[in-house]
């Protein structure tokens, strides 16, 4: 999403408002009304990288791009086999949802999608976002699906999608495809987070944290940056704020780029009194300070955790593909020197 600004800090913020998000993340009620959480962390350990939200059931191995050695299938649509279709009724005018390119949501919901399989889904728009409850939402459609029809006639591109859509009379009969082997990742969640100092490690009381609804990889926005809202609701009007040209966003947003950086091989744990044991990870950052984000089930830290390291594997892939170009090249010209 494109932002305005990089402070998130308003002094504005409503107590409750904050207070709620607390309660609703699973750490109980903000501690920042509650001077007995101000005492230092017990327990303080580090675990090793085997604990690490990429080593657990749903970890970021089960979401690297799966590397297909024979050549892809297609259907009559040039679409990969095996994928399903279905059609979809809205009845309403506001369909209530966003659409991407398959290759824009590469790093993204596609992370783990082969990239012949995104390839092969190339510029066709693909569902990218959706608003709870709208017309999209009740029909079944979903994030990572692809519009392929609009009323009977073909779709091929988002700026087509937005035309059809919005300009095609209702009922509206949308053809769509689900893609196989293709597990839609979405990178974001409600976290607790810590980027305002130097350490890696936990901070010592639970009231320096701050709650934040985090996006790795915005799909609207750059594979690079690490975002951060007040909220999931102030995202979702970032989202639909950005698709208006011209418009100037209502809500702040903090954000991060997250090139060059790495994650540090173990995840902490930390003990707060009357908080019970919340896991974290840190983002070490090539410039910046480092990024601490932290929840208080271990799992919960996956989808934001798989978003990074799914960018931050291509982009150490697209390094070395580039580094060995560059020798390639280097031993070409050396070999065609004639010497006398």
């Amino acid at each position: 999403v494109a932002a305005n600004g990089t402070n998130n800090n308003s002094n504005s913020n409503n107590v409750q408002d904050e207070a709620d998000f607390w309660e609703d993340m699973g750490f109980g009620v903000n501690p920042s009304g509650n001077a007995n959480n101000n005492t230092a962390p017990t327990n303080k350990t580090t675990i090793q990288a085997p604990s690490s939200p990429s080593n657990t059931s749903n970890s970021s191995r089960d979401t690297e791009p799966v590397q297909n050695e024979e050549p892809l299938l297609l259907d009559a649509n040039n679409l990969p086999k095996r994928g399903e279709y279905y059609t979809a009724r809205v009845t309403k005018p506001l369909l209530g949802a966003i659409f991407s390119s398959g290759q824009e949501l590469r790093n993204t919901l596609y992370s783990s999608a082969s990239d012949q399989i995104v390839d092969a889904i190339g510029d066709r728009p693909v569902v990218s976002f959706t608003i709870d409850g709208s017309a999209a939402d009740t029909a079944g459609i979903q994030l990572g699906h692809v519009l392929i029809k609009v009323n009977g006639e073909e779709v091929m591109s988002t700026d087509d999608a937005v035309k059809m859509v919005g300009k095609s009379p209702r009922p509206l009969k949308m053809e769509m495809y689900i893609p196989p082997d293709v597990k839609v990742v979405k990178t974001e969640g409600k976290y607790m987070v810590k980027y305002d100092s130097n350490s890696t490690e936990a901070p010592s009381t639970c009231t320096e944290w701050k709650p934040k609804y985090v996006v790795a990889g915005d799909m609207l926005g750059k594979p690079h940056m690490l975002y951060m809202y007040r909220s999931k609701a102030e995202y979702d009007i970032a989202v639909k704020e950005a698709q208006i040209p011209g418009k100037v966003l209502s809500v702040k947003v903090k954000q991060f780029d997250i090139r060059g950086a790495r994650i540090l091989d173990e995840t902490g744990q930390v003990r707060y009194p009357g908080k019970g044991t919340w896991y974290y990870f840190t983002v070490v950052r090539s410039f910046g300070l480092p990024i601490k984000i932290s929840a208080t089930r271990q799992e919960d830290l996956t989808p934001v955790y798989d978003g990074i390291m799914a960018f931050l594997e291509r982009e150490s892939k697209r390094r070395m593909d580039a580094a060995a170009e560059r020798r390639e090249r280097y031993t070409a010209s050396y070999s065609a020197e004639t010497y006398y």
